[in-house]
């Protein structure tokens, strides 16, 4: 089932709190992006998985060293997810695998920055992710590629897709057409104006996919 997944690139728990105060029913994944990570820490992840336990939470790691110990500390906060650098080494993306099944969590790798996704994607779906996610990352959009594009390279893969990278109400159903099961939106829901109205929206489009 594709999955509606909001990217909370804040950096309070309140701010968390109100925007999902708004959001949260229209959602599937909560992630508490890395500016949260960095200014609240995993104590964010315990207070977002409380307050809706029903959601999946999604800690924003972006892991590149210390895979086990790492995301170890998302889990025991209360994750259900992690994600870990495609850009890793094999063996830290394989400890961050290991690790997400001694807590029953789960792994997203992050292609953001990898040069041949293709290959890459091959490689480390062979380690059995649950997910390899095409990012566009930041500082990148609107002059980058565009991840609903980018997920061709994910062809044939094992693992499900995710798709990051300024996807917004406007492109929100071709990104539901295609083969992504995890459709990531940050600044599409963080930035405007009326979030309830635009999450609402999402979650009809979304609706007519699964």
């Amino acid at each position: 089932m594709k999955k509606l997944h909001v990217a909370l690139d804040l950096e309070s728990i309140e701010e968390c709190e109100e925007l999902l105060s708004k959001i949260a029913k229209y959602v599937d994944i909560i992630e508490l992006g890395s500016p949260m990570m960095i200014a609240e820490g995993a104590k964010s992840v315990s207070v977002i998985k409380g307050l809706y336990p029903d959601k999946e939470v999604f800690a924003d790691t972006k892991i590149m060293d210390g895979g086990e110990q790492m995301s170890s500390i998302a889990f025991k906060a209360g994750a259900d997810m992690v994600s870990v650098l495609a850009a890793a080494e094999d063996s830290t993306i394989k400890e961050v695998i290991s690790s997400a099944k001694k807590y029953n969590g789960k792994v997203l790798v992050d292609m953001c920055a990898v040069k041949n996704i293709a290959e890459r994607a091959k490689q480390v779906d062979s380690f059995e992710p649950d997910y390899v996610c095409v990012h566009v990352g930041y500082d990148m959009q609107g002059k980058g590629p565009d991840p609903i594009e980018e997920v061709k390279y994910l062809a044939g893969i094992r693992a499900q897709t995710a798709a990051a990278g300024g996807i917004k109400l406007d492109t929100f159903e071709a990104a539901c057409q295609a083969n992504i099961d995890d459709i990531i939106v940050g600044g599409g829901l963080t930035k405007v104006t009326d979030p309830e109205d635009i999450a609402k929206k999402m979650y009809d489009l979304i609706q007519k996919y699964r």
